[in-house]
Order: C-alpha cells, then structure tokens, then sequence
C-alpha cells in the first residue's frame, strides 16, 4: 500500500511534535537538577587551623553533589597547591542546617530537620549528650563585601577578590595567623592565601 504526500506529511508532522517533546522533557530535566542543585548552599566547619606552612587544617564540608548530601572531613595540604585531601565522607538523608563544633573537638553536631545529631572525627553516628555542643558557634569572621568590584575585605586591611556573581555567605580562617581562608559562597568554596605582613 502506497502513502500518500497528505499522509506522509501527517507521519512527519506527528514525529517533529514528539521529538520536539522528548527534547522539552530533557531540558525541563536538567533546569530542574540544577535549579534543585543551587537550593543547597554549602556548610563548612574547620576542625583544625594551621599553625605554619608544614601543619594542614582540618575542615568538615557539606555540599549538595549529584542529587546527594554529601557530608566529608577534609586534610589541606599546605604545601601542595592547597589539595583536599578526603579523610572521611558519609551521605547524608537531607540537607543540614546547620553544623556546629564540639566542646571536646573530637567530632561535630549536624543539625538536620530541626534536630541535632553528633558524628564523631569518623564521622561515624553516636549518641552524645547535647550539652557537649557548642552552641555559639560563629567561628566565621566579620567581612565586608563589595557586589560591584566582587572584592571582600577582612578586618578593613586584607582583600580577596572573588569571580563576578561569586556571593560569599561565609567566611572562615584556616590558620592561626590569619594567611589562609575559607571562602564559603552560595555554590561552593574557596582557599584564599592573603600577604599577613
């Protein structure tokens, strides 16, 4: 049986319109993954500050990655271009609001849909009074920051530029003497080395 030119335009016209929905789907997909990806700003906690260029600091970091909360304890190294190196890294069922140290140091307090749950430097679940927590935990530092020049300034003499669009959240130091810094922004983090003399 032979189709006719009215027919074949009809097969042409009904796979145009679903492969034009097949591509809608996929985009539609994507937006969705990312706009759920950028819902979730990271959280960070240093464990350990450095003492000099030979001792790393320790953080704790929690990032939204590949539609999973992920929650790690990371070594940097110093002297090897600032590397995360992974000590320890757990999935978390949802996304924490807040992270906050522990009296001893030895581990840290998540808290996650209003209730708080201590891990220790394994990052292993353990029952822990809450008493140990600290509750007061504003280890970041005061900063100012400038939207047009993306320039954010500590203590009103040392400056670390950041990328257009980059907005800090948070601000914390990875060593005693002030030369090295964590940059929390709405999507990820950053080292920052800064001249202290």
């Amino acid at each position: 049986m032979k189709e006719s030119l009215k027919e074949k335009r009809i097969r042409f016209v009904l796979i145009g319109f679903f492969v034009f929905l097949v591509i809608c789907g996929f985009l539609y997909r994507f937006e969705m993954r990312e706009t759920r990806d950028n819902d979730y700003s990271p959280l960070a906690l240093v464990l350990k500050k450095s003492a000099d260029m030979n001792d790393n600091p320790n953080i704790v970091l929690y990032e939204y990655k590949n539609s999973k909360h992920i929650l790690a304890a990371y070594e940097i190294e110093r002297m090897n271009r600032y590397k995360f190196n992974t000590l320890h890294v757990i999935e978390l069922e949802e996304a924490p609001e807040q992270i906050s140290p522990d009296r001893t140091a030895e581990g840290i307090w998540v808290k996650a849909n209003r209730k708080w749950t201590y891990y220790s430097q394994s990052l292993h679940e353990e029952d822990r009074p809450p008493e140990n927590r600290i509750t007061d935990s504003s280890s970041g530092t005061p900063y100012s920051y400038d939207d047009k020049k993306a320039i954010l300034t500590i203590n009103n003499n040392h400056s670390i530029v950041l990328e257009k669009g980059e907005k800090p959240t948070g601000l914390l130091s990875l060593s005693y003497d002030g030369s090295v810094w964590l940059v929390i922004t709405e999507r990820n983090i950053k080292i920052a080395a800064i001249d202290t003399k």
